[in-house]
């Protein structure tokens, strides 16, 4: 309740990665148990701590800060990316639309005009660029920041394509070699509840901003 935006970045992504290793746990059981049972995860997403108040008396909802939407997409990508490693069918995000008094911080639609918010650009931007038939491939070394996710991989149609998350509230490089002349599509608190924007990538260098979700295209 009293984190303020400037931590809320470290405490999402170490309870995703609980999150994640007892999914992992689960996993294995299904494996060994029932390999031809399929897994679906859903309402993955996060709910703010005034939001689990709001049935209290006299109740009044704290404005959202924008870097909230940005984290929670962030932070979707990030399980969706461990998610594809494991081989988890589906991952499903919750919830198309929240407003005060019923969930506002879960929703994916501005509940004032139904527009999309970040965390629905988030799930565009993956929906578009990362599918079934993908095939999931390592880097030599991979990234050496810790607070950059990447899943790469080489799409259906033989395109080379890399996921990167930013888990921090601040601008990450990362230097992806042979990235030069391919295509960086991202979503962020930029390009806030706009579409995913495009840019020609002009160096091996990649600068992701603050929870910046990516998929870098290599030419």
């Amino acid at each position: 309740m009293d984190q303020a935006p400037e931590v809320q970045g470290s405490t999402f992504f170490a309870q995703a990665d609980g999150f994640l290793n007892s999914v992992r746990y689960i996993e294995q059981i299904r494996k060994r148990l029932s390999p031809n049972t399929k897994t679906m995860v859903n309402e993955i997403g996060a709910i703010s701590a005034d939001d689990l108040v709001q049935g209290e008396p006299g109740h009044v909802t704290k404005p959202i800060p924008s870097s909230y939407w940005s984290l929670t997409g962030a932070m979707y990508a990030y399980i969706f990316g461990e998610f594809t490693r494991m081989g988890v069918d589906v991952a499903g995000e919750s919830q198309l639309v929240g407003y005060p008094t019923q969930f506002p911080s879960v929703s994916m639609v501005d509940w004032n005009d139904g527009s999309p918010n970040p965390r629905f650009r988030v799930l565009q931007l993956l929906h578009d660029n990362f599918g079934p038939g993908d095939k999931v491939v390592e880097t030599e070394g991979g990234s050496s920041n810790p607070f950059v996710y990447s899943l790469p991989v080489v799409t259906k149609d033989g395109k080379k394509r890399i996921l990167l998350v930013n888990k921090r509230d601040r601008a990450m490089k990362v230097n992806i070699p042979g990235a030069s002349s391919g295509e960086q599509t991202y979503a962020d608190q930029t390009t806030g509840s706009k579409p995913p924007a495009i840019m020609k990538l002009s160096s091996d260098v990649v600068t992701l901003n603050g929870y910046s979700v990516s998929a870098v295209t290599l030419p």
